[in-house]
């Protein structure tokens, strides 16, 4: 029995909770002091990825790799952040990972996109995006088939 309870206790952890429709405020999972802390990390890889740019030299991608794999790691296992925060951020690893095209699209974007997620929600953005016009519903279309698609992975 006791290993029932610590395996619904697990798949508890793994499920986020669901924003709730009734209204409850809507809680981070990311405090300032993280944002504060993680920020310089994206900072400073992107500089060297971009310094490395103009100088015409390559790193094939190994920054990336690197600020990656912490941060999904930080993400998945420490935070257990919902699912459209990790995904956002792989989707920008894997882009920033292309030799060259990497440097040109900073990783930081990718961070604030994933801090602008976690703070405000996923029910904010999409009424934001609603308001927005015809880019933003669009913006909504092209969201709702990725996560389809990776609901089906």
């Amino acid at each position: 029995m006791p290993e029932q309870s610590q395996e619904k206790q697990f798949n508890k952890a793994l499920k986020p909770e669901p924003q709730s429709e009734q209204g409850e405020e809507y809680k981070p999972k990311l405090s300032i002091w993280e944002i504060i802390i993680i920020t310089p990390f994206y900072l400073i890889s992107d500089s060297l990825e971009l310094l490395l740019f103009l100088f015409g030299l390559s790193d094939f991608g190994m920054i990336s790799l690197v600020r990656t794999s912490v941060s999904e790691f930080y993400f998945v296992v420490i935070k257990k952040m919902r699912k459209e925060i990790w995904l956002t951020s792989l989707a920008v690893g894997v882009i920033t990972a292309m030799p060259y095209i990497g440097a040109l699209i900073p990783s930081t974007i990718g961070w604030g996109m994933v801090v602008f997620i976690d703070q405000f929600g996923m029910k904010k953005i999409e009424s934001t995006l609603k308001k927005v016009g015809t880019v933003g519903k669009t913006a909504l279309k092209i969201a709702d088939k990725a996560g389809k698609i990776s609901g089906k992975v």
